[in-house]
């Protein structure tokens, strides 16, 4: 095969895994919306922070599920169907952390630099009259925390916060592989139920010309129509972590009064509320851009392909069936790597086929011009 031919099939495999990867990101953000997938993570983020281990989260007066139960962490779930939060300030998590170690009876103007350290001796928290343990190691650390900032409050709060901050950049690392493994069974199925074969696509690429320039030519009419879908992507994703939260802090009331608590929570019910619809409103947004993938691209690409089930009945032998089981697995790890990473190939590989396309016509350009220059007349 010509350098160009082995380039174009490159290009359609890469165009068929980007716009499966579309959908079956389509799919993980729904499933993701529904399950409460980010809320999970993000529980599990908070525990390996306040706990020894995930099991002490089962305890009823763990630190972690007394975090869970602050006013200020309790009403920012979504619905009681998701009753824990998706997203959490690192403000609220310094907040909250203060607020269990001084108790909720405090009196305002009160110092709290002592209820402070007599939690972190004693190890139990203020907040439920020291019937909430606090673990041997959480313990340790918030009070290594607290003798760095040699006893301050406000740097003893920014400090959690910092804590906070680094946990959750290692927590979004834990939500990637999680959802990679996700897309990678996604992309299984959708391999099974199209019948995305990498293997025989890659036959079909090989021995068509014809089919090699048409889906070529559909990637490039899709890069064009989608010159920033790295940019589409990232807002998508942005739009869905959207979450309208209000901002505590607007308020002019006492931070530990009982009508501030009021007023956060009448707020904190009223953004619930609009999450609610928000939610309603992203899972019809993302079910109608699955319907447009299916009927503008996928269907037009599986048409050219001649992708169906049907060709399942062509394998009448266990080594067919085998190599058609290789080729989905193959799309499906191509799919588990993500939009994002199709995208940026395929548009680094087209730049190269221009380019690689433009010198061939310009050479042969200039040998048309050699040879008509080279005729010579008679008589």
């Amino acid at each position: 095969m010509t350098g160009i031919i082995t380039l174009d099939i490159v290009i359609g495999l890469i165009f068929v895994y980007l716009i499966y990867s579309l959908l079956a990101t389509i799919i993980l953000e729904f499933i993701a919306t529904n399950f409460n997938l980010r809320a999970k993570m993000l529980e599990k983020a908070i525990t390996r922070m306040l706990e020894e281990n995930l099991a002490d989260m089962q305890n009823n007066q763990s630190l972690s599920k007394e975090f869970y139960n602050h006013p200020l962490i309790k009403f920012l779930g979504k619905n009681k169907r998701h009753p824990k939060p998706s997203y959490i300030k690192k403000t609220t998590f310094s907040k909250v952390i203060i607020d269990l170690l001084k108790g909720k009876n405090i009196e305002t103007g009160k110092e709290v630099k002592s209820l402070i350290e007599d939690s972190l001796n004693k190890g139990a928290t203020q907040w439920s009259g020291g019937n909430t343990k606090i673990g041997e190691e959480t313990q340790l650390f918030l009070k290594t925390i607290w003798a760095d900032a040699q006893g301050d409050v406000e740097k003893f709060r920014a400090m959690l916060e910092n804590w906070f901050d680094e946990t959750m950049e290692r927590a979004t690392g834990w939500y990637k592989k999680h959802t990679q493994a996700i897309l990678f069974v996604i992309g299984l199925v959708l391999a099974i139920v199209f019948n995305v074969d990498t293997i025989k696509i890659a036959d079909k690429l090989k021995k068509d010309p014809k089919l090699r320039e048409q889906l070529v030519q559909q990637a490039d009419a899709f890069t064009k129509a989608h010159p920033d879908l790295d940019v589409e992507l990232k807002t998508q994703q942005e739009q869905i972590d959207k979450y309208l939260f209000p901002d505590i802090n607007k308020s002019t009331l006492p931070a530990d009064s009982l009508e501030r608590m009021k007023e956060e929570k009448r707020r904190l019910d009223s953004a619930c509320y609009a999450n609610n619809q928000l939610l309603k409103q992203q899972r019809n947004t993302l079910l109608d851009q699955a319907n447009n993938l299916i009927d503008k691209d996928i269907n037009k690409m599986n048409g050219i392909l001649g992708l169906s089930a049907a060709g399942y009945c062509s394998c009448g032998d266990w080594p067919c069936l085998l190599k058609m089981l290789v080729g989905w697995i193959l799309t499906a790890l191509a799919i588990s790597l993500g939009a994002p990473f199709w995208f940026d190939l395929l548009n680094k590989l087209m730049k190269v086929r221009n380019s690689v396309t433009s010198t061939a016509a310009t050479q042969n350009q200039d040998s048309t011009d050699v040879q008509s220059t080279n005729i010579t007349r008679k008589g």
